[in-house]
């Protein structure tokens, strides 16, 4: 399992894996608009300044790069080229992902429970565990579901007044 975490850091992203980083995007991004307007955890509020910064230079590490190492490159299989997608793999790893973000409400509070135990909240986690692991599957690089995870946090954040376990929800 390390030598696959380190081999998943190793391998920088390149230009071949722009298409699948692009296409794992245009279906979750209108799927995250849809399941956040009709759960009602955004609202079109966009928020540039100190804070954003601050949290974007957090985000890469925590949540993006940490949850995954931990989701993606340690519980998927090596990916190999023009090997068929590990749909049983995939699916445990969005499953304990969703998990993780449920069990956040014993590390972060009651306040942040208010929003990782929001149904709609967890299907959009689902959705976005699906796509980090489809989109490093795909290239076999950890860095375009890192980028993935990290720009869905921060559009969340930053355009759609998304809560923050570090703020009151």
């Amino acid at each position: 399992m390390f030598d696959r975490l380190a081999t998943s850091l190793r391998t920088p992203p390149s230009r071949a894996h722009f298409r699948p980083f692009l296409g794992e995007t245009l279906w979750l991004v209108p799927l995250l608009l849809l399941l956040g307007a009709v759960g009602g955890l955004m609202h079109w509020r966009p928020l540039f300044d100190v804070t954003i910064l601050k949290l974007a230079v957090v985000a890469i590490v925590v949540p993006a790069l940490g949850e995954e190492l931990l989701f993606r490159a340690a519980l998927l299989p090596r990916p190999r080229p023009n090997a068929p997608l590990p749909r049983t793999a995939v699916a445990l790893s969005a499953l304990l992902f969703v998990a993780w973000h449920a069990l956040q409400i014993f590390v972060f509070g009651p306040d942040w429970g208010r929003t990782v135990l929001d149904p709609w909240f967890l299907a959009a986690a689902a959705a976005l565990g699906i796509a980090c692991a489809r989109v490093y599957w795909r290239t076999g690089s950890l860095w375009p579901s890192v980028g993935l995870h990290w720009l869905v946090v921060i559009g969340w954040k930053a355009l759609l007044s998304g809560p923050s376990p570090w703020q009151a929800a």
